[in-house]
């Protein structure tokens, strides 16, 4: 279910937090196990978009061999260079997770909090925002013909979106992103690959951390989980184009809207009784 909530848009943190909070088991050391379902994820978006991640290695080198010929700003003009340049620059706000906050730790800690400090009323109202992105976009995609096309300024923009889904509770590191573009006007098809693209870096990076300060697993479950993780996330992939394809988008909106409602009247309550 990691898989799946990782992928689709309905924010595979706020249901983690949401179980450890009932499971009683918030603020644990984090196990080895998610990290591998992590990288997992990340490789099987990148089997599933095999074509673009090619094309970005192609272009990588490129790239490398045009700095030694100083032919960068003649590469620029190919859309395939611009994609890579466009997915690095999403990368960059990312390093303000290191800013540091005195005592409170570093602002990747700081967000990161919303997701075991004991209530889920920021992860339910998370949700809520998650969710009315998604209709919002939605609406969009009903009453208008997006056309188009990722620039610079949307790929910063994505970075700082990224900044906040990863570590805050209830945002959707795929789903919010795609659904910003859409609401920009970018056409389905590159907002859809630009979210995955950033996002499989991101959850490699994620679980090779995790996999390394987490709790030790079992090799038989470790190898379990990457296989099982990789196949789910491959098909999860090709479900959520479905999905977007098709315009289905909504129904996802509304069990987000539903579900962080429900998480935020828990939250409320859970504080009340403290």
């Amino acid at each position: 279910m990691q898989v799946i909530y990782a992928i689709l848009p309905i924010s595979e943190s706020a249901h983690a937090s949401a179980y450890h909070e009932f499971a009683k088991t918030a603020g644990e050391q984090g196990s080895a196990l998610t990290g591998i379902i992590h990288i997992a994820i990340a490789v099987g978006i990148i089997a599933a978009s095999y074509k673009v991640f090619l094309r970005l290695g192609k272009e990588l080198v490129g790239t490398a061999s045009d700095i030694f010929s100083k032919n960068i700003k003649g590469s620029e003009k190919r859309p395939a260079r611009r994609f890579l340049y466009y997915t690095l620059v999403s990368f960059l706000p990312l390093v303000l997770w290191a800013i540091p906050l005195g005592k409170a730790g570093l602002l990747f800690s700081v967000l990161h909090r919303t997701s075991s400090n004991g209530t889920l009323l920021d992860d339910g109202v998370f949700l809520l925002v998650t969710g009315a992105l998604l209709l919002a976009a939605a609406r969009q995609l009903s009453l208008s013909r997006n056309d188009r096309d990722v620039t610079s300024l949307f790929a910063v923009a994505v970075g700082f979106l990224c900044l906040l889904c990863v570590p805050v509770s209830g945002l959707s590191l795929i789903g919010v992103p795609f659904a910003v573009l859409i609401l920009l006007g970018v056409s389905k098809r590159p907002a859809l690959r630009t979210a995955l693209t950033v996002s499989a870096p991101i959850f490699l990076v994620l679980g090779i951390v995790e996999t390394c300060t987490g709790e030790a697993v079992g090799v038989v479950a470790g190898i379990l989980g990457a296989v099982i993780g990789l196949v789910t996330a491959f098909a999860a992939v090709k479900v959520l184009r479905y999905i977007i394809k098709k315009d289905y988008l909504r129904y996802f909106a509304i069990y987000d809207l539903g579900a962080g409602f429900l998480f935020a009247v828990i939250g409320i309550f859970q504080l009340a009784l403290r």
